[in-house]
């Protein structure tokens, strides 16, 4: 007789169904083929379990057909013994991957059915007592048989890994502003991440203290959960979601990491206590959670475009900032910032050929990930700041049109969600501190900057001589008109520094500012209007090196210190004066 509390509600039937399911299916999708050809202690093998699993859950769909139509028939232990031996004999000659993708199946027309229960047949016992018995009461049954064929401390770390790649990803799917909304349970879904840090912490902990005794010792907890949870969720208060995440990635590696160290005959010990440890506080606990967390998933590509956006600002205006001459440097990962930004724009570019098979629910070909990584490090060598930037905006503004081009009333598969999520905001979620790491911090490496690109700006202006200033630049104005807009620019900045008053610019009157300084400076010969960018410049400069470090890093103050200079003369460069940064 099973002693679990019947569910009440939709959502509590989906979160049990989906707990046993998505829990079992990480054991079973990670075993080696030959695995399933272990015989059990009941006398099945680990395939005669997977084809009984699904089999019950299409025989569920049936009966609640069957309930539907007027015909209730409990049954007894002679009829699922007898429906037992039809499963194993009907299945006997099916492989493996058949076997799980009909339980996919099965798996996916009671979810269905269970979503379309009416309030009376969710009154009714009966309609409950039938999915419970074929799917959530039904599954722990079986959670020894499947631990029975977890035999060594690689399928166990590859159990782990099959519960904790869509548990990531989907977490990562939320962007993020979804990382801070509340989930169905009330806490945040930052919360929930950190929650399942802590535990997986405590897990690795608990394992490592069993390895070091001999596999002698099994410690218990030593925490009381509820406690532990609230404790946990009090200090994640107030903290940026993209640390919590950081803190989740780490515990998980060295939750890994431990049970790689991990004997393989230890396993077995104390009634497989580092199994059922470990399942409990990994893919066991993402099972648990993955209805509220799926739930929370973007699936019309409106929700997906949102999540594009609001991960694409932050990490372009980081790159604004920051502009072309750092992007030669190397980062604090290691490579150079244009090797980065050649990162994502290839898998960026990538999304095209792989987003059909995954909006078919296929993961499709498989890239050779650091082979197609290391070919743009070495590639982004010979590549100038400014194309680099160009190709990254031009790979995301492509995906931005795929994806807009996806049909609006139709939900996306989670594979094509969290393809694009990996390859768009959740990859530049990943490598904004890189970028961030390269803006200036202090007065001083403002200054270098600016004087750096600077020297570049004026050289490049003086090889045209004075002779040739009221020749035409590439962009249809004189380099007069050029000079006259940036040292406008100069002069702009430094009255609002002085100031303090910076005014809310707008496209528009940019615009305007631009074609008055240039009107102002029409009768100004060339000699005169360098005299006075040069002016302007030292002027601007002595401002700049009396602001403190403090009054730098606030954000209206660098914008002036940075865009009305460096990485003003940077544009400028590139499309005036022909210079490749």
């Amino acid at each position: 007789m099973s002693t679990t509390i019947r569910a009440t509600s939709k959502a509590e039937l989906l979160g049990r169904i989906e707990h046993g399911y998505v829990a079992s299916r990480a054991v079973l999708d990670s075993l080696p083929a030959d695995r399933f050809a272990l015989r059990l202690a009941a006398g099945w093998t680990l395939k005669d379990v997977l084809a009984h699993l699904g089999a019950w859950e299409e025989i569920c769909v049936d009966r609640i057909a069957r309930l539907r139509a007027g015909e209730w028939r409990p049954y007894n232990d002679a009829d699922t013994d007898a429906r037992n031996e039809e499963i194993v004999a009907a299945t006997r000659d099916v492989d493996p991957p058949e076997l799980l993708r009909r339980w996919g199946d099965a798996h996916a027309k009671v979810l269905e059915l269970v979503a379309s229960l009416t309030e009376e047949e969710l009154a009714d016992e009966r309609f409950v007592t039938a999915i419970a018995a074929d799917t959530y009461e039904h599954s722990p049954d079986h959670f020894a048989d499947l631990g029975a064929a977890v035999r060594t401390s690689k399928d166990l770390a590859l159990a782990v890994n099959a519960g904790w790649v869509p548990f990531r990803l989907a977490l990562m799917s939320l962007g993020h502003s979804g990382l801070d909304a509340r989930t169905p349970a009330g806490w945040t879904y930052t919360d929930l991440a950190a929650h399942t840090a802590a535990w997986e912490d405590l897990a690795a902990r608990r394992l490592a203290e069993m390895r070091t005794s001999g596999g002698t010792v099994f410690p218990k907890s030593g925490v009381d959960a509820d406690e532990f949870n609230a404790r946990v969720v009090a200090r994640t208060k107030g903290r940026d979601s993209r640390d919590i995440l950081r803190e989740l990635d780490d515990a998980h590696r060295a939750l890994v990491v431990e049970i790689e160290k991990l004997p393989d005959d230890y396993l077995a010990r104390n009634d497989s206590w580092a199994n059922a440890m470990v399942a409990g506080n990994s893919y066991g606990h993402y099972a648990e959670h993955h209805t509220e967390l799926f739930s929370a998933v973007p699936k019309r590509p409106r929700e997906v475009l949102e999540r594009m956006r609001e991960g694409w600002r932050p990490f372009r205006g980081a790159l604004s900032r920051v502009g072309l001459t750092p992007l030669s440097q190397t980062t604090t990962a290691g490579w150079s910032a244009k090797a980065l930004l050649s990162h994502l724009s290839y898998w960026l570019e990538s999304l095209e050929a792989l987003l059909p098979e995954r909006l078919s629910g296929r993961r499709g070909p498989v890239p050779n990930v650091q082979a197609e990584n290391d070919r743009e490090q070495a590639a982004a060598t010979g590549r100038s700041a400014h194309d680099v930037v160009k190709r990254l905006d031009e790979a995301y503004r492509r995906l931005v049109g795929i994806v807009t081009a996806l049909p609006a009333d139709q939900d996306l598969h989670f594979m094509a969600v969290r393809l694009i999520a990996g390859e768009s905001y959740g990859h530049f979620a990943e490598h904004l501190a890189e970028i961030d790491a390269l803006l200036p911090k202090t007065t001083a490496g403002v200054l270098e900057r600016f004087d750096q690109t600077w020297t570049t700006f004026r050289g490049a202006i003086r090889e045209r001589g004075r002779a040739r200033l009221m020749e035409r630049t590439p962009s249809g104005w004189s380099y007069r008109d050029m000079c006259a807009h940036a040292a406008n620019w100069l002069q702009i900045g430094v009255q609002e520094l002085e100031s303090g008053d910076v005014r809310a610019w707008t496209t528009e009157s940019i615009q305007a500012e631009n074609d008055r300084a240039v009107e102002a400076h029409r009768l100004v010969g060339p000699e005169a209007m360098l005299d006075e960018l040069d002016t302007s410049q030292v002027r601007m400069r002595e401002t700049l090196a009396a602001i403190s470090d403090e009054r730098i890093r606030d954000a209206r103050v660098f914008a002036i210190a940075a865009f009305y200079t460096y990485l003003h003369w940077e544009e400028h460069l590139h499309e005036d004066l022909g210079v490749s940064v």
